[in-house]
């Protein structure tokens, strides 16, 4: 490695990690990468379908988005399905919502549905954090138009619609299913229906931008050349800032695991019919197979992506000679070549801990098998 060209000229004196900290000081950087990601952030307010239903009425609104301007929006695009039951289905029959158990079914679906769509506003403006970040990291890289080109491919609205729709399906066959168990079904109306089926649109997307989101990491390791510090790549800003939003994500990801049992053991009878039974095995997995890839994946990605950039300084030092020339035992750098050689070895993957990463996988398995063993026993 020659680390005498990888500095200044005058950059003779001091040691190879001095040399090498003097490196990481001159950031290459593409401003064309960084207009085109602030860009895709910004343009995704009005291309993300979920991002675009929460911001619907805050948009129409006089003056700029507060938070009560944005919180109105919120509960009135979750929620319009149960508001339209409660007020519409009233004249249209004595009791739209079946009573006290379907009109929990439909305030959930409702509240899930508030949910969803504050936590996805919330979480696009995450992108416009990441945007400086990850264009740095990209600068280098001769992949970057493929990068972004992806970006824009995953915000078309086809696809986002499909998701929603496959969502809107399932939604719909979970209500049938809860009213046509053997014991304890559900009386729903078409009102149920409607509310549960919006949740499921709004759902299906949440999904959708959840593996997509999942599948950043993998999609960089596409790319060659990234651009992370020499010194400790763990800690480049894109890596520590991804990180941080993969974090969030995973506990909601968590949270929707834990929901999604509780949900599942609660509209499921002592003796439900065949479709039930299918939704009360597969509803859950879904759930954790989905936490696992959204909360694991990517960590275990980037790791990888250090892992390759600490190979590539690493890799000049392991020549491949029976024995080590002389004049580099005698060489007066030779002590440096050992300490930069012994620091790379010694630096931590990701700037996480990896017991956080195997007590999110024991928990989120944990709560599956106490979810089957509750049902067992019960």
């Amino acid at each position: 490695m020659d680390v005498q060209a990888a500095g200044r000229p005058d950059e003779g004196q001091g040691d190879i990690l001095s040399r090498l900290e003097a490196v990481d000081r001159r950031r290459l950087r593409d401003a064309l990468t960084e207009d085109e990601l602030h860009r895709f952030a910004e343009q995704g307010r009005s291309r993300v379908v979920v991002v675009l239903l929460a911001r619907a009425i805050a948009r129409i609104l006089p003056g700029p988005i507060g938070p009560l301007t944005a919180t109105a929006s919120v509960l009135v695009m979750g929620a319009w399905p149960y508001l339209l039951a409660l007020v519409a289905g009233g004249f249209v029959e004595d009791n739209p919502l079946r009573g006290t158990t379907g009109g929990l079914f439909a305030f959930s679906a409702a509240l899930s549905s508030v949910l969803m769509l504050a936590l996805g506003w919330v979480a696009w403006r995450w992108t416009g954090v990441l945007a400086e970040n990850v264009s740095d990291l990209l600068a280098a890289s001769g992949e970057r138009r493929e990068f972004i080109g992806w970006l824009h491919a995953r915000c078309a609205r086809t696809p986002q619609l499909v998701a929603g729709a496959a969502g809107t399906g399932l939604a719909v066959l979970l209500v049938y299913a809860v009213s046509h168990q053997s014991t304890d079904s559900v009386s729903v109306s078409v009102w149920i229906y409607l509310c549960c089926a919006w949740t499921g649109f709004v759902g299906g997307g949440v999904i959708y931008w959840l593996y997509t989101l999942a599948e950043v990491p993998l999609r960089l390791h596409r790319c060659q050349d990234l651009q992370m510090a020499w010194m400790d790549p763990a800690h480049t800003p894109a890596i520590v800032q991804l990180c941080r939003v993969y974090g969030r994500v995973a506990v909601c990801t968590a949270l929707g695991v834990l929901i999604a049992e509780l949900s599942t053991l609660a509209v499921t009878s002592d003796h439900p019919g065949s479709l039930m039974r299918g939704f009360f095995v597969g509803f859950p997995v879904l759930a954790v197979i989905t936490a696992m890839y959204v909360g694991i994946q990517p960590y275990v990605t980037l790791a990888y992506l250090v892992r390759r950039h600490i190979d590539t300084i690493v890799d000049p030092l392991m020549a491949q000679t029976h024995r080590p020339p002389g004049d580099l035992l005698l060489s007066e750098d030779l002590g440096g070549v050992f300490q930069v050689y012994g620091h790379f070895r010694t630096l931590r993957r990701l700037p996480i801990r990896t017991a956080t990463l195997l007590q999110y996988v024991t928990g989120i398995l944990a709560s599956l098998v106490v979810f089957f063993v509750q049902r067992w026993a019960s």
